[in-house]
């Protein structure tokens, strides 16, 4: 399934006097999806924000410098939470802002709502049985121990108790933190002082876990948050709708150019025909998506559209406008509004990501995944062995890159 990765950058370097006065915290976090940089934000708290929320954190016993630090967890937690929900919306809907950065601006409104992030700590580990509350993470040999529930080593705790605990709460616990072995410190009179952190695995295999409470947005360099959803099934699509979406592309594009420079050199009829059967095997599998990708191969974009370039520009790109998907985004990019960029790099990805898949299919590309890697790309999680169901999955993606090709050009056209 589709994942992001979301980090802890640091914080914004604070100068008094400037613009406007914030708390003297401002932490960055960023999304990204491989490579690729989804997002990365700043968390502000107004001046005035951050002297209600520590008059309030006073009035509740803490000192001014416990009261900052509590601030600043609650600026990262919000950060994390808020970053976590826009990111499952994008691998949802796999659309996000225009921009790849912002500045999430909170004030004394928001006060309330950023104090109750760390008011109660919630922990995966946490099990209540009827009035009383379990730790799951305990050692076997915990002095406090009770038994097993539900095959895991149990023993009492409580909210107080799993505050003062040195495991992250399951909000900004990293995502590669595993197994992790808790005990009770008993005090005099037999009584549970604290439970304590013995050790912890990382999936990673960062030295850093010896450090378990580091183990936090915020906290060690290395941590991450991975944020992964069930991609959405893909529309279903007639046999014919992949062979249309090209026709009505090119007569929008002749529309929006001219009518005598088709987008297609076809010299066949017999390739979009083939976009129009089934598939049942791998190999058949192989023979459509070659059909499609050399479909794709004959977009033909005249150097008249292209952005206008020097001599030694034409030489720097020659090689890198000999591809035709390169070609169509270079003229898009130059005739299309800004506003517009964005969903047409969306839509040539999908389709340079199925040309991708073909390249490992015929030609045993293993580098970056090869095709299995290029198939979850599109979405496709079950090839081998439902080679039908990748067949279905790459024509409904390739049906909506086109589309959205379509309206965008659709809408320069309108625009003149």
């Amino acid at each position: 399934m589709p994942q992001a990765v979301i980090s802890y950058v640091g914080e914004m370097p604070y100068r008094p006097g400037g613009i406007e006065d914030l708390h003297p915290f401002v932490p960055c976090l960023q999304a990204e999806m491989g490579d690729e940089l989804l997002f990365k934000v700043w968390v502000q708290l107004s001046f005035e924000g951050s002297i209600n929320a520590i008059r309030q954190l006073e009035r509740r016993g803490l000192s001014t410098d416990a009261a900052n630090q509590v601030i600043s967890h609650a600026l990262v937690r919000y950060g994390v939470d808020r970053l976590e929900q826009f990111v499952t919306e994008y691998l949802s809907a796999g659309s996000g802002p225009a921009g790849s950065s912002d500045v999430w601006r909170l004030t004394t409104d928001d006060v309330p709502q950023l104090l109750a992030l760390v008011e109660h700590k919630a922990c995966d580990y946490q099990m209540r049985m009827q009035r009383d509350l379990f730790c799951t993470a305990a050692i076997a040999k915990d002095a406090s121990g009770v038994g097993k529930v539900n095959g895991r080593n149990a023993a009492p705790t409580s909210r107080p108790l799993c505050q003062s605990c040195a495991l992250p709460g399951t909000q900004i616990i990293c995502s590669h933190l595993m197994h992790p072995r808790v005990t009770a410190l008993i005090s005099g009179a037999s009584r549970i002082s604290e439970r304590h952190v013995v050790d912890a695995l990382c999936d990673r295999g960062m030295n850093e876990v010896r450090n378990v409470d580091g183990c936090r947005a915020g906290g060690h360099g290395c941590w991450q948050r991975i944020v992964a959803v069930e991609p959405p099934d893909a529309p279903p699509v007639s046999p014919l709708e992949l062979a249309e979406a090209f026709d009505v592309l090119d007569a929008v594009w002749r529309l929006a150019f001219d009518k005598k420079k088709p987008l297609l050199s076809l010299s066949t009829v017999a390739t979009p025909a083939a976009l129009s059967l089934r598939c049942t095997t791998r190999a058949e599998f192989e023979t459509r998506i070659s059909d499609l990708a050399d479909l794709i191969d004959r977009i033909k974009v005249d150097d008249l559209y292209l952005k206008p370039r020097s001599e030694e520009e034409l030489e720097k790109d020659k090689d890198k406008l000999k591809a035709s998907l390169n070609r169509i985004e270079d003229c898009l990019h130059y005739h299309l509004d800004r506003a517009q960029h964005a969903a047409v790099d969306r839509a040539i990805k999908t389709l340079r990501t199925i040309r991708q898949a073909r390249n490992a299919e015929q030609h045993g590309i293993t580098e970056g995944g090869g095709l299995t890697a290029k198939l979850r790309d599109l979405g496709i999680y079950d090839a081998p062995p439902n080679w039908g169901g990748a067949w279905d999955a790459v024509r409904a993606r390739a049906v909506e890159a086109l589309t959205t090709l379509r309206h965008e050009l659709m809408a320069y056209v309108n625009a003149q």
